[in-house]
């Protein structure tokens, strides 16, 4: 009698089980979603993070909208996760000067519609200066714009007028939890490139520039490590929120000299080379965007500023003049894509409901002007999302009738 002997069974680590896991859970939520059936007489474009454990919108869009074109934003493309996107989609790379050419980029996206009209999604606004341009010179090819982040939802309402529909979910219930936890995840960070440095968090003074949902999850995470937090916002009213939950506030040029930490959440270029010198000696500098949106430091490049770089650990520069210096970390930019910004399943539902404007666009006259997806698609978009990824309770344990009552009969 002969035996078939299965090969070994490798043991998966615990890690990639869990990645595993989680991916499929993923994957299965995207196919739950009620979007319409492939438009192949359209297309869509992305700008978007190309992150680990974000991508599984991807193939949910490109079964609805075919995927021209994935363009990773530079500062936040994990290279093996952009091998792996790359091998299914065609990548090309993001500059934010040629988006303000109209010149390169109408030809641009008339050659990769192929025929086809497409649905713009966008990270930052970088369609929005062109936009008028576009729809004027090529008048079937933008169907519509889909604005992921706060950022470039200012630059859309800062058009004179908006040429084609331009759907955003950046002040969606929905983001609301990627928000936190993008605040939760710049701490995260911060705190292991202090670990490098032999230094922690807890115990130090900190301000936080800004307070809206990102601003907000940083102050969050750092009061729970036992950080001193200052808030600061030019906005009276978050700024009342700020102090009602208990923040302290103060004028910036305090908050600078004293803070051992500095957290940019603004957006608007909070910091420029004026505040460097009102900087406590040695403080650290974290980024909550893109440095190009948070901090007006360019001439820091430059030999003219003055100012000597020394990389002392991977991800910190250390700059000096005249005996004083401050830490730069990540560059400038979002500190928390230094590692990848693992956002968990959550980040998977605003995705969804981009995936739900993009469907709109493709299948629904809309008007030119901006708007937000109905709050009834955003609770079947919720209710999915549970099912796929909230914890089922156990049971309760019912002890049998006779113990349960202290004996038998």
């Amino acid at each position: 009698m002969s035996v078939s002997l299965e090969p070994p069974v490798t043991p998966k680590a615990p890690h990639e089980s869990i990645v595993r896991a989680a991916t499929v859970a993923a994957d299965q939520f995207f196919a739950t979603l009620p979007l319409p059936e492939r438009v192949d007489a359209m297309a869509s474009v992305v700008i978007t993070h190309v992150l680990p454990g974000q991508m599984n919108f991807l193939p949910a869009l490109d079964r609805m909208l075919p995927v021209a074109a994935v363009l990773p934003k530079p500062k936040s493309a994990d290279r093996r996760t952009l091998d792996q996107v790359s091998a299914v989609y065609p990548c090309d790379q993001l500059d934010r000067d040629r988006f303000t050419d109209p010149d390169w980029l109408g030809p641009y996206l008339h050659d990769r519609a192929a025929g086809r009209r497409l649905v713009l999604a966008d990270i930052g606004g970088y369609f929005a200066p062109c936009l008028k341009d576009l729809v004027t010179s090529y008048p079937d090819l933008i169907a519509g714009v889909v604005e992921d982040t706060e950022n470039g939802l200012r630059r859309y309402l800062a058009l004179p007028e908006v040429p084609c529909p331009v759907f955003h979910v950046a002040r969606s219930p929905l983001k609301e939890p990627e928000d936190q936890l993008v605040g939760a995840a710049i701490v995260v960070s911060v705190e292991s490139l202090l670990g490098r440095l032999g230094e922690v968090l807890s115990g130090r003074e900190a301000c936080v520039l800004g307070y809206g949902k990102i601003g907000a999850g940083i102050a969050a995470a750092l009061i729970a490590r036992r950080v001193r937090v200052t808030v600061i916002d030019t906005d009276p009213i978050r700024q009342t929120q700020a102090v009602a939950s208990g923040f302290t506030t103060a004028p910036l040029h305090e908050a600078l000299a004293r803070s051992e930490l500095v957290f940019s959440a603004t957006g608007a270029r909070a910091l420029g080379m004026e505040h460097l010198g009102l900087l406590r000696d040695g403080a650290f500098i974290a980024g909550g965007t893109s440095a190009d949106d948070e901090f007006d430091l360019t001439p820091l490049g430059s030999a003219s500023s003055g100012y000597r770089r020394e990389t002392v650990a991977p991800g910190i520069a250390r700059y000096e003049r005249e005996g004083r210096a401050f830490h730069l970390l990540g560059n400038g930019n979002a500190v928390n894509f230094v590692h990848s910004s693992a956002l968990g399943p959550a980040i998977h539902v605003i995705k969804a409901e981009i995936l739900a404007a993009a469907g709109m666009l493709a299948t629904q006259r809309i008007p030119a002007v901006l708007h937000e997806v109905p709050n009834t698609t955003r609770s079947v978009i919720a209710a999915k999302w549970l099912e796929a990824f909230q914890p089922v309770p156990s049971a309760p344990v019912v002890a049998p009738a006779a113990v349960a009552h202290g004996g038998t009969q």
